[in-house]
């Protein structure tokens, strides 16, 4: 696998990640989570994210990624899911606080999910009938509430990049961002925290 991936980089010189001069007061931190539930040999889920720091021209420049086998146990499609958002946000807080520093401003961190059963939950204050999950819902729930994640979209699926993370199909998405350096993504739902509007 290894020297295939080698012999491929040598035949392909010309590919690989290049970083864009962003516009610094109106970067934003963009945060892609994905699970697949159960997909592993093991009967684990894989999760993961691809973070991406983009301005208002949808300029962007992918930072940081991960793929994991999920070490908890996931009873359900949600589960997987919420794991792979807070192995995300863990790492996204974590990159905020160092580029407030380094920028001496606030960048806003939004999280981008397909999945609409955990939106809901998080935004709507959704239930779930696993009570072990509701220590990580309101974790992020009073991350939220906080500010300290500026918002939560509900993302069309095929506009995930983070969809790389976990399965062994390609990825448009996450090849448009590598390839142009811009991101495109079709929102299904979000919420305006001014007043509180829900769009659609």
């Amino acid at each position: 696998m290894l020297n295939k991936r080698i012999e491929w980089q040598m035949n392909n010189p010309t590919r690989g990640l290049k970083y864009v001069t962003l516009d610094k007061e109106s970067t934003q931190l963009l945060v892609f989570t994905d699970s697949s539930f159960a997909n592993n040999m093991d009967t684990s889920s894989q999760i993961g994210f691809v973070i991406v720091l983009v301005d208002k021209n949808k300029k962007a420049n992918l930072i940081h990624w991960s793929s994991i086998k999920c070490k908890r146990i996931t009873r359900s499609v949600l589960a997987a899911e919420l794991f792979g958002m807070v192995h995300g946000f863990d790492i996204g807080v974590a990159i905020k606080s160092t580029l407030d520093m380094i920028l001496s401003t606030t960048v806003p961190l939004i999280l981008c999910t397909d999945s609409k059963s955990l939106y809901e939950c998080l935004v709507k204050l959704g239930t779930t009938q696993e009570k072990r999950l509701m220590v990580d819902l309101m974790s992020l729930r009073q991350s939220y509430e906080r500010r300290l994640i500026t918002e939560i979209r509900w993302i069309k699926g095929s506009t995930n990049p983070a969809d790389a993370m976990t399965k062994s199909s390609p990825c448009k998405a996450l090849q448009h961002i590598i390839d142009t350096n811009t991101v495109e993504i079709e929102i299904n739902e979000w919420v305006e925290r001014d007043n509180y509007a829900l769009k659609n």
